[in-house]
């Protein structure tokens, strides 16, 4: 069962530096290749790039040539995410792209704090907002939300995602 990950927050969310941390600190990630979390049974393409970097259907097309790149099948899809709602960016749009049909199940990793805790997700609106995406999963990030120094919250934030893929990918 193929599955797509989503590490979503806004600009400068730390989701590059997430997924960075889950594929060993891994820099780049190339079209043709593929990449494994360790202690997760998956095998995964991936991309550090969201739709903040590059704007909606150019994000689309990206994603949908690294998909078109695999060299095997069934591969599953880790990504970064921004949850916007602007015209022609909007993520309910993206995800509802019919490239994501490929996927059994969209898992929206929801970082709800900034990793400096000076912003929140508003996770119930993007939760409400998004709740017609085909086979979507949301999946709220915040252990960290009482923790107040940087390394006990990254940790937590860290932990708990991982716990989550571990699960989905029994």
């Amino acid at each position: 069962m193929k599955q797509a990950i989503f590490i979503t927050g806004f600009n400068n969310w730390g989701k590059t530096r997430i997924i960075r941390h889950f594929f060993n600190e891994r820099q780049k990630y190339y079209q043709g290749g593929f990449y494994r979390i360790d202690g997760v049974n998956a095998e995964f393409t991936v991309d550090t790039h969201s739709n903040d970097d590059w704007f909606g259907q150019y994000w689309i097309d990206h994603i949908n040539e690294r998909i078109s790149n695999e060299p095997k099948k069934n591969l599953n899809l880790f990504s970064a995410l921004c949850p916007s709602m602007e015209n022609g960016n909007n993520f309910v749009e993206l995800l509802s792209n019919s490239l994501f049909n490929r996927y059994n199940k969209l898992h929206v990793f929801l970082i709800e704090y900034k990793w400096e805790h000076h912003a929140k997700l508003l996770t119930d609106n993007i939760i409400k907002k998004g709740s017609n995406i085909r086979n979507v999963n949301f999946i709220r990030i915040n252990a960290d939300q009482n923790l107040t120094s940087d390394s006990e919250r990254w940790n937590a934030k860290t932990n708990q995602i991982m716990d989550q893929l571990v699960g989905i990918f029994l």
